[in-house]
């Protein structure tokens, strides 16, 4: 599992660096031809990962339920997010790898119940490890899509504004 989390960590490192390049307002930008913005991303992969691990298993979330739902899969972003939104997802990005890391060493995920992903044909998670192993993919398909979303504002003239 220590590679695991250390693939997870590496991707979240590359997100906050490249989200570093923009300003709150470029944060929120939805592209032509795209479904949500680099912001919605970030929450995103907050989202899954405490869905994943810790509500797949009967344990209360790290991070407020309401986030979870906001950026949910199947979510689309419902409106701007301001930058005191974007400071608690940031604090939260490792904080909640650092605590997940912690939760599995002390035994926490004893009730791990196995499912199916939906979204991935034949993939079932059978237990917390599967999960963070999931998640470390999970994580890198994001920072794809972000470096793709990043590569359409920085051809547009919203990237210098």
């Amino acid at each position: 599992m220590e590679k695991s989390f250390e693939i997870i960590k590496g991707a979240r490192s590359f997100v906050t660096n490249l989200l570093k390049e923009f300003s709150i307002e470029q944060l929120n930008i939805i592209p032509e031809g795209f479904n949500n913005n680099l912001i919605w991303n970030f929450g995103h992969v907050i989202s899954v990962q405490q869905g994943l691990c810790y509500l797949s298993s009967g344990e209360k979330p790290v991070v407020d339920l309401k986030l979870i739902q906001k950026y949910k899969s199947g979510s689309k972003p419902e409106g701007i997010i301001d930058s005191a939104e974007y400071d608690q997802l940031e604090n939260e990005f490792f904080s909640t790898i650092d605590r997940l890391e912690e939760d599995l060493k002390n035994g926490l995920f004893k009730n791990y119940k196995a499912f199916e992903l939906s979204s991935y044909a034949d993939l079932r998670i059978e237990n917390i490890e599967d999960a963070i192993k999931f998640v470390a993919f999970h994580d890198g398909l994001h920072v794809g899509y972000m470096m793709a979303l990043k590569r359409v504002l920085k051809h547009t003239n919203l990237y210098n504004s």
